[in-house]
């Protein structure tokens, strides 16, 4: 019988992604920290490719358009890759859309593999849109069909994704609740600043409607004071059907009231603001919110399924239904809030013990031993 440490010797996971970014952010700490274990990245060339290569034992481009909302040629082409891994590998796909694709996938090949689907978030295709309803209409009886085939276990990060997703795709598999993807704690430039003669609030997003940009925006503009400056940062994502254009992120550029600074370094620049602004509609578990609060930010956030835990820390407010009243009210009147040191210090030692990449690492690696036993 296969021991424990000869599984681990053995074990090749694969992770699997439409989009390089989902494999380097956070997941890059979980390779690092499951040393023992192969891992190789499948996604497309894009940013974080070379960082891959070195993260990551093995790195395969799936040469897919994730600009479009179908790409058959992505699909075959991630079809050949799959034929070409080791039988019995388990294959890890990332977000809700990269599940439906290799689920698509799996119909063409040949090697069976162990499949975990991790849904960090529900996203466009269970939001309002119009165009998103009829998708999801479309999809839904292959899902229900298909899923219960292609995945041995799917991972949420909140109890209200799962049971609308259960209720939809009546998926009967094992299902396992992690919440977040665990951030590396060591990596992080910590706040020690607390009295500064201005105040410096931002928006750290990629740039989607759903993620509340536009709120954020009207935000700016109704509060107009010289001791409070506005800061947005993040990019467009034009594989993203939610995604702002081009035209909007130039408007913006142009508000007198805010300013654009583009993609930061979250673990390095963080520390330099002293108020996180969340007010996306939709939300797995919400990774900015967290590295705010590590940082050491006071954070003022919608009330979502996927950012409720705040409730369990320090430096912290929810906000119900993104009222711009109340966020508008607590900036205006912040000296009136509790923001310490003290209580980032506080908020740390909770990460540590229970969001932390080694938390989090742990939790994936049982399941990857569970389904590599079974």
């Amino acid at each position: 019988m296969l021991t424990i440490l000869t599984l681990k010797i053995l074990l090749m996971i694969v992770y699997l992604s439409h989009w390089d970014w989902n494999l380097y952010k956070s997941r890059k700490d979980i390779v690092s920290t499951l040393s023992e274990i192969n891992f190789r990245a499948v996604c497309p060339e894009g940013s974080y490719s070379n960082d891959l290569k070195n993260i990551y034992h093995e790195y395969i481009n799936w040469e897919i358009n994730r600009k479009k909302t179908f790409d058959l040629k992505g699909v075959i082409n991630l079809k050949n890759i799959l034929n070409s891994i080791e039988k019995e590998s388990i294959v890890h796909s990332f977000t809700l859309k990269t599940g439906i694709l290799y689920s698509i996938t799996q119909l063409f090949v040949k090697n069976n593999f162990k499949g975990v689907l991790s849904i960090n978030g529900l996203g466009y295709l269970f939001s309002d849109n119009l165009k998103a309803r009829f998708l999801k209409f479309l999809l839904s009886g292959f899902i229900k069909r298909y899923f219960n085939k292609t995945f041995n276990e799917i991972i949420f990060q909140n109890e209200s994704d799962k049971k609308i997703f259960l209720d939809f795709s009546n998926y009967s598999g094992k299902t396992s609740m992690i919440y977040g993807s665990g951030i590396e704690i060591n990596n992080y430039v910590k706040k020690e600043t607390y009295q500064t003669a201005k105040l410096k609030v931002i928006f750290v997003s990629r740039l989607l409607i759903d993620k509340g940009v536009n709120d954020y925006i009207q935000l700016t503009q109704n509060i107009d004071k010289p001791n409070i400056d506005f800061y947005l940062a993040g990019e467009l994502d034009e594989g993203n059907p939610n995604s702002l254009t081009k035209k909007n992120l130039e408007n913006i550029i142009k508000e007198n009231n805010l300013k654009y600074i583009g993609a930061i370094n979250v673990e390095k620049d963080l520390f330099n603001y002293d108020i996180s602004i969340i007010m996306s509609k939709y939300e797995g578990f919400s990774r900015i919110l967290l590295e705010s609060l590590h940082v050491g930010l006071f954070c003022l956030s919608n009330n979502i399924p996927g950012t409720k835990w705040l409730n369990e820390f320090n430096n912290g407010l929810l906000v119900e239904n993104n009222n711009l009243i109340t966020f508008s009210e607590v900036i205006n009147n912040f000296e009136n809030y509790s923001f310490s040191k003290i209580n980032a210090e506080s908020n740390r030692d909770i990460i540590k013990n229970k969001y932390s990449t080694k938390i989090i690492s742990n939790q994936y690696n049982e399941i990857y031993n569970n389904l590599a036993s079974s």
